[in-house]
């Protein structure tokens, strides 16, 4: 017979997350500065939020999703990080992400440092000639008239671009935060999350939050500082979460 004791823990899974003022702060100071930034480019046509900030779904934790259209002669300038507003603090990590959009667009996904915390953002950007705002966002501005489309795209993406072994790490440590936000969450997709990232899936909530602190041991500390220091702000945080 087994013992209650030796019964593998299971997780009960929550639906919402507890509140983190502090985050959606750094996060709103993040989008205003971008959002100003991005109003005084000629080159952009229009902006909107996407993801669960366009659609009115976002919590404290909710990372940022920014839909960008611009003229289609200067779609590969804005698929270059230094060509993105920074808003404030710094940017610790950018990668090419083009997979993540449809065919003739590109993407970029980073990771911001705004007082010591991590704030993950993917940028999407489309040429003039193919733009439409998904059903689900929030126009930020638009100087072109561009129609809001009816349906979300599900044609063919963008091929992947070839990463090097040192961006798969720096990949690897930026989205421990975003491991760390589905633990807040109570998210059945942390476990995964972890797994994908070389932890143990195994356990419950402390023991899933131990095994992102351990994930956390194999990055040299002078390769990448800011992301490294700013994800274990992060984890301190979520360990003062009711």
């Amino acid at each position: 017979m087994t013992r209650d004791d030796d019964r593998p823990r299971r997780t009960a899974w929550k639906t919402s997350a507890p509140p983190a003022p502090r985050l959606a702060r750094i996060r709103d100071r993040w989008l205003s500065a971008a959002t100003t930034a991005l109003q005084d480019d000629p080159l952009v046509a229009g902006a909107a939020l996407v993801g669960s900030l366009g659609a009115g779904r976002a919590d404290d934790w909710s990372d940022v999703d920014l839909l960008l259209v611009v003229k289609d002669e200067h779609l590969d300038d804005y698929a270059v990080p230094d060509r993105l507003p920074r808003g404030p603090g710094l940017r610790a990590f950018a990668i090419d992400a083009r997979h993540n959009g449809p065919v003739g667009t590109r993407a970029v996904s980073a990771q911001y440092v705004v007082d010591d915390l991590p704030l993950w953002v993917d940028w999407y950007i489309h040429p003039v000639s193919l733009a439409t705002w998904p059903p689900d966002s929030t126009v930020l501005f638009d100087r072109h008239g561009i129609t809001r489309s009816l349906s979300e795209h599900r044609g063919d993406h963008e091929p992947a671009t070839p990463k090097t072994p040192d961006e798969h790490k720096a990949m690897r440590l930026a989205l421990i935060p975003i491991a760390a936000k589905q633990l807040a969450r109570h998210s059945p997709d942390a476990p995964r999350t972890i797994q994908f990232l070389g932890g143990s899936p195994e356990g419950d909530w402390p023991d899933h939050l131990a095994a992102v602190r351990q994930l956390l041991t194999q990055f040299d500390p002078l390769a990448h500082p800011e992301s490294l220091a700013a994800a274990h702000a992060y984890l301190d945080l979520l360990e003062t979460l009711p």
